[in-house]
């Protein structure tokens, strides 16, 4: 892609806009527009900006459609990937461990991996299970099981060893 079509917008406006802004991203944005509207060849454009080719071209391709709201840096509107578990499903699980460490049971990852499954139709990554015991104020208890270990463990979670599973801190 080719800068073949003048740009909407004038090298003064683009110069305006850099002046205006503290966001380093949009002043980068408005001085590599600002010196393309000027008629600078691509290269020194490039050279200048530190802009590589693709993305001035990704930038050009936004300027079209977008005008000069593509020169705003929109990861600060970015809110993240939405949470797992709602605060609901967070307290229930956070019940559910305390009631059952009242009882000397403790769980696993894996455990809570099939309860969120069973109660809520979650799959949820077993390292997001450690997370959540973390939070319901769980750490690790134990040593790990070594690779020559007996493979067989016990599915019955009040028969394992007071050094497995997962302590209120």
């Amino acid at each position: 892609m080719t800068l073949t079509a003048p740009l909407d917008h004038s090298a003064a406006t683009f110069w305006q806009q850099f002046h205006a802004t503290a966001d380093p991203v949009e002043r980068r944005r408005a001085q590599f527009f600002a010196l393309l509207a000027e008629g600078r060849p691509m290269g020194e454009v490039l050279q200048t900006t530190g802009y590589s080719r693709v993305t001035a071209y990704a930038l050009i391709r936004r300027y079209r459609e977008r005008g000069l709201g593509a020169l705003r840096d929109g990861r600060q509107d970015n809110r993240g990937a939405p949470r797992l578990l709602t605060d609901e499903q967070r307290q229930a699980l956070h019940e559910r461990l305390q009631a059952d460490a009242g009882r000397g049971v403790m769980w696993s990852g894996r455990e809570v991996q099939t309860w969120l499954r069973e109660q809520y139709g979650l799959t949820v990554h077993l390292g997001r299970t450690y997370e959540f015991l973390r939070a319901a104020g769980l750490t690790p208890r134990g040593a790990r099981a070594r690779p020559d270990a007996d493979p067989a463990p016990t599915t019955d979670r009040t028969a394992r060893s007071p050094d497995s599973g997962w302590k209120w801190s």
